[in-house]
């Protein structure tokens, strides 16, 4: 099999010849690490999604390459990621590294006109042009994915985390609203995703943490889900969904959307034997390379055994692709991700 089979086989629930490798996101620094030069910045306030406030208009989807065909050619991985990422209103915070956090976000019922007015034509073509070469570049090199956000993130980040989970319970119709407008536009947006090639697609809508969702399962099914499934119905190829966090209370809630596969399946939080048993029928599992010692600090010999343990415990029947545990983020250590990917070609035989 080639990179696109093997991926295309484990989303589909069919034995590929060895487990499939793929990031969905690795940071630039750690990019530049494993190639040793500066990649020239795009200049983006954040990395994970164009940023604009309500009354301004936001006029790009944050387009780049998320791991780097040169990244990805040196760590021999199956898939090779563009994002195009829905617009948020958070309210940012300078840190002294020069880089920002989210402290809250912008969005309101007397803002909520403007900030409608704000968001891109769905339709315009430029929008679309770097992914639409990206995939002429390399269709058929790579399973090729594209990064999106159905509409739970931007609603949360928008909203801001906590005034979020209060309004669902105080002001259901206004979070509703701007569920609705943003998987709206997020229809348009899928629709004209699959006219470009891409072989699947990558949702990042985080909605727990180690503790467990930021809703109850009523909640989802009342207030995101039914526009959610709107926005995933246009969807005509395999697609990952993508949350931190332990998802064992809703995973049930989240297979009606409909997707193929599962990220990043947390360590720690999200037992992979159970996951095995309970949905690896049903899902294709993709993780869960341990980010914060693994990819940091681990010796050769750690790093080995933990990735033999994802193969033996994972690997079984097809269905799995071995990833990241949220993302290759900025503490990740250049010469551990390459003895990671080192140790998944000697071990990635399927079980």
């Amino acid at each position: 099999m080639n990179s696109v089979e093997r991926v295309m086989a484990a989303l589909n629930h069919q034995i590929p010849d060895k487990v499939p490798y793929a990031y969905g996101y690795i940071h630039p620094k750690v990019r530049e690490a494993i190639l040793g030069e500066k990649i020239p910045s795009r200049g983006y306030k954040v990395n994970w999604s164009p940023v604009f406030a309500p009354g301004e208009k936001c006029r790009d989807l944050n387009p780049d390459e998320s791991t780097d065909v040169r990244v990805a050619r040196k760590l021999g991985l199956d898939a090779l990621g563009f994002q195009l990422l829905t617009p948020m209103t958070p309210l940012l915070e300078s840190k002294p590294d020069g880089t920002y956090g989210i402290k809250g976000g912008l969005l309101r019922p007397d803002n909520l006109a403007e900030f409608k007015k704000g968001m891109p034509d769905v339709d315009d073509e430029t929008l679309y042009a770097e992914a639409e070469d990206f995939v002429k570049r390399y269709k058929g090199e790579f399973a090729l994915f594209c990064r999106i956000r159905l509409g739970f993130s931007p609603t949360l980040t928008s909203i801001g985390q906590k005034d979020c989970i209060a309004l669902v319970k105080t002001a259901p119709d206004f979070v509703n609203e701007v569920v609705e407008f943003y998987c709206g536009w997020m229809e348009g947006h899928i629709k004209n995703l699959m006219e470009l090639g891409f072989d699947f697609l990558w949702d990042f809508d985080d909605m727990a943490d180690k503790d467990g969702p930021f809703f109850t399962s009523e909640e989802l099914q009342d207030v995101f889900l039914p526009h959610m499934k709107k926005a995933a119905e246009k969807i005509t190829i395999p697609w990952i969904f993508h949350s931190d966090g332990d998802l064992f209370d809703v995973i049930d809630d989240l297979m009606t959307l409909g997707m193929n596969g599962l990220h990043p399946l947390e360590p720690g939080v999200m037992d992979l034997k159970r996951l095995k048993g309970e949905y690896g029928q049903k899902l294709c599992l993709v993780g869960n390379i341990d980010m914060k010692h693994i990819m940091t600090s681990a010796s050769e010999d750690e790093i080995e055994d933990y990735i033999v343990g994802c193969m033996e415990t994972m690997g079984g029947s097809g269905g799995y692709i071995i990833s990241d545990s949220n993302q290759v983020p900025a503490s990740a250590s250049a010469e551990n991700i390459m003895k990671i990917s080192d140790s998944v070609h000697r071990n990635r035989k399927i079980y």
